[in-house]
């Protein structure tokens, strides 16, 4: 084999070499983008699970709006009843005594009150509180076009106002402690008008009670 020929096998050689390893290179590369496209999509579909947020805040920061309507049982002729004595009537009529404290009074914010406290025969003191929430955004607009079609009477109908919501049950200590829990059963009602739903699935479904 002459000098020459030598030369240009020595040369493919190396050309070879060099492509596998370029292939090498781009098979990570490749199963990192998607790792990376994978993570971006996970986190974009969990930012979107948010329920509750203002109708013109971005995805990004508080999560996508609900999606259609969320279904009303009861109207003013039919109102639905909660059980007398229970969690929720109770919870209902604490919200009545303190007078429905909402986002015009208190800040667009989630806010304590103990309504009640006691010292059991041991010498241990107890206490009862409830928590609102926030102001409630209708997203989808069940409540407002339930009011508007006339269900909760002629008095509701062409409602301009805004809503409140609150938790529907009572806690054993002050709820405000970060990452608290305070479960999917929620009252809202209609500021102006004092019309108020019940829902025990995080605004998927609600049950209309009448004005309070």
């Amino acid at each position: 084999m002459s000098s020459s020929e030598m030369l240009e096998t020595q040369l493919e050689k190396r050309r070879g070499l060099a492509r596998r390893r370029a292939r090498m290179v781009a098979v990570p590369a490749m199963l990192l983008s998607l790792t990376v496209g994978g993570l971006g999509l996970s986190t974009i579909a969990h930012a979107a699970d948010s329920p509750q947020c203002p109708p013109n805040a971005g995805a990004s920061t508080c999560g996508a709006n609900s999606k259609g309507k969320a279904p009303v049982t009861g109207d003013e002729q039919h109102p639905q009843k909660l059980t007398p004595g229970k969690m929720q009537d109770k919870t209902l009529k604490a919200w009545q005594g303190i007078g429905w404290p909402n986002w015009r009074n208190i800040g667009d914010r989630d806010d304590s009150w103990q309504i009640s406290s006691w010292v059991d025969q041991f010498g241990a003191r107890h206490g009862e509180w409830v928590e609102t929430g926030g102001r409630y955004f209708d997203n989808g607009g069940s409540l407002r076009e339930f009011m508007n079609e006339g269900h909760a009477g002629a008095s509701s109908s062409n409602y301009q106002g805004t809503f409140q919501e609150y938790v529907a049950h009572t806690f054993d200590h002050n709820p405000n402690g970060e990452g608290e829990r305070t479960g999917q059963d929620r009252f809202v009602r209609a500021i102006n008008t004092g019309d108020t739903w019940f829902t025990r699935d995080h605004y998927k479904t609600f049950s209309y009670l009448g004005k309070f």
